[in-house]
């Protein structure tokens, strides 16, 4: 009776690390909405979600910047979801193009590490041309920073010179089953 037991105990060990069950998080994107502020300088070509299965939702963003540029500066603040959207944690401006030359902030290492193997924005400025995310998704790999269980909006302004430009708004849902 008693090895017949440990015969059990045994193999639901081993199939449990054989299998690696998926953790209990959701990291999922919720929503997505874009707007140029200014369709002279950058025009909004694609900024979609596409549901793949039912705990992965990928980001697909493309803009055009029309003419060159080298002075950028990206505001980005994240809100939690509580009777609306209330401020939480950041709130805060990056210099993109120095960014981009040697990553300086721990908050935007940590976003822009989200989105890089997604991007084409991997060069210094000046940018120009096609702005692509493709199939961009949600991992608490890259993710450092614990969250609370609850739905946030990270809402990014891209300032060109001084002059907003155009803005994104991306709301997703963290939650952790401790149980």
């Amino acid at each position: 009776m008693r090895s017949g037991l440990k015969i059990v105990v045994i193999s639901t060990i081993l199939c449990l690390m054989i299998l690696k069950p998926s953790g209990p998080v959701v990291f999922k994107l919720t929503n997505v909405i874009c707007g140029s502020y200014n369709k002279s300088w950058v025009t909004i070509n694609q900024c979609r979600l596409k549901a793949i299965n039912r705990h992965r939702v990928v980001l697909n963003f493309n803009a055009t910047l029309i003419h060159p540029t080298s002075n950028i500066t990206v505001h980005y603040q994240m809100f939690q979801r509580a009777n609306g959207y209330k401020p939480w944690l950041l709130n805060a401006e990056v210099d993109g193009c120095r960014f981009l030359r040697k990553p300086y902030t721990a908050i935007g290492i940590m976003i822009y590490n989200i989105y890089k193997n997604f991007s084409n924005v991997n060069h210094t400025c000046p940018l120009k041309g096609d702005l692509l995310v493709r199939n961009m998704y949600l991992t608490t790999d890259v993710m450092r920073l614990p969250l609370p269980t609850g739905n946030y909006l990270l809402a990014i302004d891209w300032i060109f010179y001084g002059k907003p430009q155009y803005g994104t708004n991306v709301s997703f849902q963290f939650v952790e089953d401790l149980l």
